[in-house]
C-alpha cells in the first residue's frame, strides 16, 4: 500500500500548488490548518518585509543572518549554488544536465573553491564571520524544518558549506561579466565582413556617462539604472542616490532586504540569499549603488589541434584534463552518472562553440575578493574607507554611485580591467596573441567626484583610448533619466517624490529614431505608422495599441536584420542595428516589412505585455508563480520591462534621501515559503510603483 500513500501525498500537492498564492493564505503555516506541521516561528523579525538582525557583535550578526536566509530563502541559495558548481540535476534531474555541463566545464566551481582558500589563509577574521554565516544556516537545517519544494522534489537539503557562499559569488558575477559575446560577434563579421565591426565598435550614437574622453596609459593600438544629485540640487540640501538594477524577476525575489545593528555599525539594503553582505545600500554614512558596465573582461583562443595537444608559440602542449562527474537524479532518488573530459589550455578552459575549440579566459575564474570588498564598504564612513574597501572589488566591474551625509556624492567604474590589443574578437591562441600584459584598476580612471547630478544605465562609460566594450546598452534609458533631472529642477528643487517618478517612468524616447527611421527608408506602412507614431507620446502604457505596434516594430525589426545568422534578437543593440540599416550593410527593406507587421497588431500593450515571473518548479505547480499582469513599459524605459513575457526588470527599486528617509520596493515578497502570506506581498505594490519607506 506504500504507493496508495504516495499518489495521496502526490494529489494533495496538485492540488494546492495549482492554486494561486491569495488561496494559498487557507493553508497560511501560521494561522491555516497546516499550522501544526508548519515550519518554527521565524528567527528574526521582519518590519516593512525587512529582514531585521540585532547583534550583540558581528559574530552573531553573522550567524543570525545565515539562520535568518536559510529560514527564508533556502532552497533558492541550494538552486544558485548548485547552478554555479554544476550540480542541479542532482535535485531536480536530467532537464538541468545541459545547465551543469555549461557551468562546470566553465570552472566557476573551481574559482570559488580557491577564493574561500585564499581568505581563509589571508583574512581569517572575515573568514571566521562566513563560517559563523553558515553555522546559522545548517543550524537551522538541522532542526529539519518542511522546506516545501524538498517536500515536493522528495528529497532533503545538503548542509551548506563556505565555498557554496562563494559559488553563488561566482554565478552572480558570471551573470555580468560572462557569456560568449566574442564568439557571437565573430559570426556577424565572418557574415558581413569588418564593415560590420566597424560599426558595432564605433558606437557613435551612444552617449558616455562620463563627459570627458578617458586615457589608459600607456595607449594601445586598437540592465540597470541608477543616479546620484547632489545636495545643491535637491529640496533638503542633501544628495539623493537612486538605483533600480535590473536582474532576472523570480519567484522569489533574486534580493533579500536586510538591516543588520551591532554595537560598531547599523547596514541595511540588499543582499543575496546565501552570501552574508549588503550589496546595495546605506549604514548612515555612506549610500551606495550599481548598474553594469559590461567591461569586456572575457576572451576566447583557438589552436591548431593535433589530438589533445595544442599548438602554442611555437611548441606542442599537451592540455591539462579534468574528469567532472555528474549526478542526475530522478524523484524517487535513484540517480545515473555521467562523465564529461574537460581540456584545459593555458588560457582556461576548452568549451565548444558552433563545432570549433575555444579556450576561456575569463577574469573571474582568478582570485577575487568581491564579498570582502562590499564587507568593507558595508562599514565605511567616509569617501576615502569606502574606497579602500571598493579596491578589493574585480568583477563584474559596476557603475557605482556614491552619496554620504556630508554631501559628497561620486561615480566610479569598479573593479579591474586586463589591458590587452583587441578583446572584441576570439585571438590565435596558437600565435600567443592577445596575453593580458597588466590590470588597469578602473576608478582610477573612470571616475566624476562631486557633479551637479549623473545617470548611468548600462551606456557608454566613456570614449577611451583603448577598446572597453561594444554591447553598451542603447542610450535611451540614460538620455530620458537626465532629461527628466533637467525638467524637474526648471521646476525647482527635487524632491524624492520626483526621483520615485522617474524609476517609474514609462516614456520611450527611442520612438524618436524611429521615426527618422521610418521617413527614411519606409513604405506605404512606414508612412501610415509614421503618421500614427507622430500623433503619440511614446509611452508605453498598458491601454495603448499604438505601444503595442511600437513595440512589434522594434521586435520586427530586430528579428529581420539578425535572426538569419542564428543570433539571438537581442544580441545586436538596436542603436548598431539603425547604423547597419543606413549604411545598407543590412537590406533597408527590413524597416518597411517590419512597419507591416506592427500594422496587423490590434490588440491594448498590457494585453500582450504582461510579467512573467516564475518559480523555478513552477511549469509542475504554476500556484508558485506570482501571477500574470499587465506590464508597463518597454526594452527601453527607465521602468524597464523587456520582452512580452517579462522576466527581466527592476530587481529592487531603492532610494537613499540623505535627511528625508530610505525607501525600497522588491518584486515579490521577502518570505520564500509559498505558504507564507509574505510569499508574494510586495509584488502588486512593486507593479503600481509603491514604496516602502525603511529607514
Amino acid at each position: 500500500m506504500k504507493w496508495v500513500g504516495a499518489a495521496v501525498i502526490v494529489l494533495v500537492f496538485l492540488v494546492v500548488f495549482l492554486m494561486p498564492p491569495s488561496l494559498l493564505r487557507f493553508t497560511d503555516p501560521f494561522q491555516g490548518p497546516l499550522k501544526a506541521v508548519a515550519r518554527p516561528a521565524p528567527p528574526a523579525p521582519l518590519e516593512n518585509y525587512a529582514l531585521v538582525i540585532k547583534a550583540a557583535d558581528e559574530r552573531e550578526a553573522f550567524y543570525k543572518l545565515g539562520y535568518a536566509h536559510a529560514y527564508y530563502r533556502f532552497f533558492q541559495m541550494d538552486v544558485m549554488r548548485r547552478v554555479a558548481e554544476g550540480r542541479l540535476s542532482e535535485l531536480v534531474g536530467g532537464a538541468a544536465l545541459d545547465t551543469d555541463i555549461y557551468f562546470r566545464t566553465r570552472g566557476l566551481y573551481i574559482s570559488a573553491e580557491k577564493t574561500w582558500e585564499y581568505i581563509k589563509r589571508n583574512y581569517p577574521q572575515y573568514a571566521a564571520l562566513v563560517e559563523e554565516y553558515v553555522r546559522g544556516v545548517n543550524d537551522y537545517l538541522a532542526a529539519n524544518p518542511p522546506i516545501v519544494e524538498y517536500l515536493i522534489l522528495g528529497k532533503r537539503p545538503e548542509p551548506w558549506r563556505p565555498v557554496d557562499t562563494f559559488a553563488v559569488n561566482k554565478l552572480v558575477a558570471w551573470s555580468l561579466s560572462g557569456g560568449e559575446d566574442d564568439l557571437q560577434l565573430k559570426v556577424l563579421v565572418d557574415a558581413l565582413g569588418p564593415q560590420f565591426l566597424d560599426i558595432a565598435l564605433a558606437r557613435e550614437l551612444n552617449t558616455p556617462i562620463l563627459p570627458r574622453k578617458a586615457t589608459f596609459s600607456p595607449a594601445i593600438e586598437l540592465g540597470s539604472n541608477n543616479w546620484i544629485i547632489s545636495p545643491n540640487l535637491t529640496a533638503t540640501g542633501r544628495p539623493i542616490l537612486a538605483n533600480d538594477p535590473h536582474l532576472s524577476l523570480t519567484a522569489p525575489p533574486t534580493w533579500i532586504f536586510q538591516r543588520v545593528e551591532t554595537p560598531d555599525y547599523t547596514v541595511m539594503g540588499v543582499a543575496f540569499p546565501g552570501t552574508p553582505v549588503v550589496v546595495i545600500g546605506t549604514n548612515g554614512y555612506v549610500a551606495w549603488g550599481f548598474t553594469n558596465t559590461g567591461v569586456d573582461v572575457i576572451d576566447y583562443y583557438y589552436y591548431v589541434w593535433n589530438g589533445t595537444k595544442y599548438l602554442y608559440k611555437g611548441a606542442w602542449v599537451e592540455a591539462d584534463k579534468r574528469v567532472e562527474r555528474f549526478r542526475i537524479c530522478d524523484l524517487d532518488n535513484k540517480c545515473v552518472e555521467k562523465t564529461v573530459e574537460v581540456l584545459e589550455t593555458v588560457h582556461g578552459p576548452v568549451i565548444e562553440f558552433r563545432g570549433q575549440r575555444y579556450a576561456m579566459r575569463w577574469l573571474g575564474n582568478n582570485v577575487t575578493l568581491e564579498a570582502l570588498a562590499l564587507y568593507y564598504m558595508d562599514r565605511a564612513r567616509n569617501l576615502t574607507e569606502f574606497l579602500n574597501g571598493l579596491r578589493y572589488f574585480v568583477t563584474p566591474s559596476q557603475n557605482t554611485v556614491y552619496a554620504d551625509r556630508y554631501g559628497v556624492v561620486a561615480y566610479f567604474a569598479s573593479g579591474y580591467y586586463p589591458i590587452r590589443e583587441g578583446g572584441y574578437l576570439p585571438f590565435n591562441g596558437s600565435r600567443g596573441e592577445g596575453e593580458w600584459t597588466r590590470y588597469v584598476w578602473l576608478p582610477s580612471v573612470l571616475n566624476y567626484v562631486n557633479p551637479p547630478y549623473l545617470a548611468t544605465a548600462n551606456n557608454k562609460v566613456a570614449d577611451a583610448n583603448i577598446y572597453l566594450q561594444w554591447r553598451w546598452a542603447d542610450r535611451y534609458r540614460h538620455d530620458r533619466i537626465t532629461e527628466l533631472i533637467a525638467q524637474k529642477l526648471v521646476r525647482g528643487k527635487i524632491t524624492v517624490e520626483d526621483v520615485m517618478d522617474i524609476q517609474r517612468d514609462v516614456v520611450d524616447i527611442s520612438c524618436r529614431d524611429v521615426k527618422q527611421l521610418l521617413e527614411l527608408y519606409g513604405g506605404d506602412s512606414g508612412r501610415r505608422l509614421l503618421d500614427e507614431l507622430s500623433r503619440w507620446s511614446c509611452e508605453m502604457s498598458p491601454g495603448s495599441t499604438t505601444a503595442s505596434r511600437y513595440a512589434a516594430f522594434l521586435y520586427n525589426l530586430q528579428k529581420l536584420a539578425w535572426e538569419r545568422f542564428n543570433i539571438s534578437t537581442t544580441f545586436v543593440p538596436f542603436e548598431v542595428t539603425m547604423a547597419s540599416i543606413k549604411k545598407g550593410l543590412i537590406d533597408r527593406s527590413v524597416v518597411e516589412k517590419a512597419a507591416e507587421e506592427a500594422l496587423k497588431v490590434d490588440a491594448p500593450w498590457g494585453s500582450v505585455h504582461k510579467y512573467a515571473i516564475s518559480h523555478l518548479l513552477g511549469s509542475a505547480f504554476p500556484g508558485l508563480n506570482y501571477r500574470r499582469v499587465e506590464a508597463p513599459g518597454d526594452w527601453f524605459t527607465v521602468n524597464v520591462a523587456p520582452g512580452f513575457n517579462v522576466a527581466h526588470g527592476p530587481s529592487v527599486r531603492f532610494i537613499v534621501a540623505f535627511g528625508s528617509g530610505v525607501y525600497m520596493v522588491l518584486p515579490g515578497g521577502p518570505d520564500g515559503d509559498p505558504l507564507s502570506p509574505l510569499y508574494d506581498a510586495m509584488y502588486m505594490p512593486w507593479v503600481r510603483g509603491e514604496y516602502v519607506k525603511v529607514g
